[in-house]
């Protein structure tokens, strides 16, 4: 009996994984679109969109040169490097957390600024540990603390819903508890060492060296949506944000397929451009990355062309399902059309931008976002002035297929030069 491919295994944990963290935030937006009013529901969507702009900060310069430098160590160095990550993480925590005062107070919600401080900062611990053990592309075992995260969030908010309890100071609180449990799970089996602390300028500067390009490049792919949250906040007040998240959370039920092969390709590429010798006759490095990571596009895209066609077909069943019949947000059909369309097609273009952050080409991604965010921000004034929602969305398709184009223009450019060579 033949084994099961590694990349069908390698897959699975992955999809596994990522299907945890994003059913969890999905059950969590909905469960509050359904409880809170448009208003407050805008102004939780409003939060964590600012939580997700910090974020970007430890993505790119601490977490996704971890995942591509700790994927071809050994363990005992993987893990010192884990830990030289966990310090930094804890260097980046004062300052971010400062800018997140800032806002609740330019917000008038001074009441927002403890509760939200709290979880961001218990979440980058957690988030470190997770891509730790990832960087082994041991999403199996980082599965665990991932579900007692995010699955452990979803119980919490639904018992204290059930109790009346459930308030917009109170949800990030909530969400806090469940992550520092998520936390230590992850720390117990990734166990980071701690003993080269002399290295750690070193790493620093090696980290900023992979980084850079790609904090650029993910500043502009948040601010080419999370800059609609808040453009939506300031036109038609957070009522609107809601209606816009409303959707994109439909959309996002595909997020585990999409976000989890864009964390395992970075690494899967690195592993395959490194895996054979050159010379002799042997593909280019960036040549044996490709030839690596394509099988694991094709097995992302086939359950996302099902959900996005029954979207496509169907946006109002769906719709009535997750939100009611009685919903605000029951009579989005255009937006969710558009927004379907719009990710499946920037599918493709994650795939590839993933590959160039495998293959430290992380320069071409930055052009492929840089590409999508300006179209966005060309677009999106006038097409929300007259369409809404449904205009903002118009502006996310327009953007997704210029990525596209942008995205296979330089991958093309790329195995031109190495056939070239």
């Amino acid at each position: 009996m033949r084994m099961i491919p590694a990349s069908l295994v390698r897959s699975f944990w992955t999809l596994a994984d990522q299907g945890v963290v994003s059913l969890g935030m999905f059950a969590i937006n909905i469960q509050l679109a359904r409880t809170f009013p448009s208003q407050e529901y805008g102004t939780f969507v409003f939060f964590l969109s600012v939580l997700l702009a910090l974020q970007v900060v430890n993505v790119s310069l601490i977490q996704y040169p971890l995942s591509v430098d700790g994927t071809v160590l050994d363990p005992t160095k993987r893990r010192t490097l884990a830990g030289s990550a966990v310090l930094l993480t804890a260097g980046s925590l004062l300052p971010l957390s400062g800018l997140l005062a800032l806002v609740g107070y330019g917000l008038g919600m001074p009441e927002m600024i403890g509760p939200t401080v709290l979880y961001f900062i218990v979440w980058q611990v957690q988030e470190i540990g997770r891509r730790g053990l990832m960087a082994g592309l041991k999403h199996d075992q980082a599965l665990w603390g991932d579900s007692l995260t995010y699955l452990g969030q979803v119980v919490v908010l639904n018992l204290m819903a059930l109790g009346g309890h459930l308030t917009l100071e109170r949800v990030f609180v909530a969400m806090t508890g469940p992550a520092l449990a998520g936390a230590v799970v992850h720390f117990s089996i990734l166990r980071p060492g701690f003993g080269g602390l002399s290295d750690l300028p070193a790493v620093c500067r090696r980290f900023w060296s992979i980084g850079h390009w790609a904090l650029a490049n993910n500043l502009f792919l948040m601010l080419r949506v999370q800059s609609l949250v808040w453009l939506m906040a300031a036109m038609d007040g957070m009522a609107s944000t809601a209606a816009f998240q409303a959707v994109v959370n439909l959309v996002n039920i595909a997020n585990p397929i999409i976000i989890g092969m864009g964390n395992l390709v970075p690494q899967v590429a690195a592993r395959g451009r490194s895996a054979m010798p050159d010379g002799g006759g042997a593909p280019h490095p960036d040549e044996k990355a490709w030839l690596a990571i394509r099988g694991y596009v094709v097995i992302g895209a086939a359950p996302l062309l099902v959900y996005y066609s029954l979207a496509l077909l169907i946006p109002d069943q769906v719709l009535h399902i997750v939100y009611g019949t009685a919903s605000p947000y029951a009579d989005q059909e255009l937006p969710l059309r558009l927004l379907s369309i719009g990710a499946l097609t920037g599918y493709l273009a994650e795939m590839v931008c993933s590959y160039f952050y495998g293959v430290q080409r992380s320069q071409f991604a930055l052009v492929v976002n840089v590409v999508g965010t300006l179209a966005v921000f060309a677009a999106v004034g006038p097409l929300a002035a007259m369409y809404g929602v449904a205009g903002v969305c118009m502006a996310l398709l327009f953007s997704s297929v210029l990525r596209v184009g942008a995205a296979q223009y330089y991958l093309s450019k790329t195995r031109t030069a190495h056939v070239a060579r």
